[in-house]
């Protein structure tokens, strides 16, 4: 299972489109590899499953095209099915230590909801503001918890975390969430993501150079949430 870690299986995800699913996981996939590259560190493999807008694995083929890019320097991505990805896992927790998952920005696509029931540790993003926190509370809800039930029916711990994207700290509904985080059926995390939709989305790229350091105090909490979610 994996080189260092035991092919753990990590999502930010929330059905709720336009949160920065995509955006979050290249970012926090370009921070392990750049921390691989310095130290031999771990191995980290991005599956996108997106039948429909297969940003992440559309991006990796645009990028490779141009040329600016060697595929023996990267992470690798890899396009599987939704439906399929189940089959897949196996193979995958045999050749990596972190398989993040890049999901559709719905549940209607086949196999998704099932590829959820086999996510280790999930980060769920969401803008400070009520459209986003009330279908982000729904899904919890009326979908991921009862997944959380029957993981913990099968000895299968989950890891569970809110993160605020595209922050801006002054606005009084984002202070209005930190003040009521307790009412939240999840924790949030300690960082957060500062609004910087030119910085990230207009740049957002598959290459572990273009990862953007100040967000390494989020990665760096992701990554120890791993280690925790393993060692407990």
């Amino acid at each position: 299972m994996g080189q260092i870690l035991p092919g753990v299986v990590v999502a930010f995800e929330n059905p709720k489109g336009g949160v920065g699913k995509s955006t979050l996981t290249a970012l926090f996939a370009g921070y392990i590899h750049s921390q691989s590259n310095e130290e031999g560190g771990l191995s980290i493999a991005v599956v996108d499953i997106d039948d429909m807008q297969n940003t992440i694995g559309k991006l990796r083929e645009d990028e490779a095209e141009d040329g600016i890019m060697k595929k023996e320097e990267e992470y690798e991505v890899i396009n599987i099915s939704s439906s399929e990805f189940i089959n897949q896992l196996d193979f995958l927790q045999d050749n990596y230590d972190i398989i993040l998952v890049d999901f559709p920005g719905n549940l209607k696509q086949n196999g998704v909801v099932e590829t959820l029931h086999f996510v280790d540790v999930i980060i769920i993003p969401f803008e400070p503001n009520q459209t986003d926190l009330r279908p982000t509370l729904t899904f919890y809800y009326n979908i991921y918890e009862e997944i959380i039930e029957s993981r913990r029916k099968i000895d299968k711990k989950t890891t569970v975390r809110g993160v605020m994207n595209r922050v801006l700290p002054n606005v009084l509904e984002f202070k209005e969430i930190l003040k009521n985080k307790k009412t939240l059926p999840f924790e949030l995390m300690q960082n957060y993501i500062k609004d910087s939709r030119v910085d990230y989305q207009r740049n957002l790229s598959t290459l572990s150079k273009a990862y953007h350091h100040p967000c390494d105090a989020f990665c760096e909490e992701v990554l120890e949430l791993i280690c925790n979610h393993i060692g407990e």
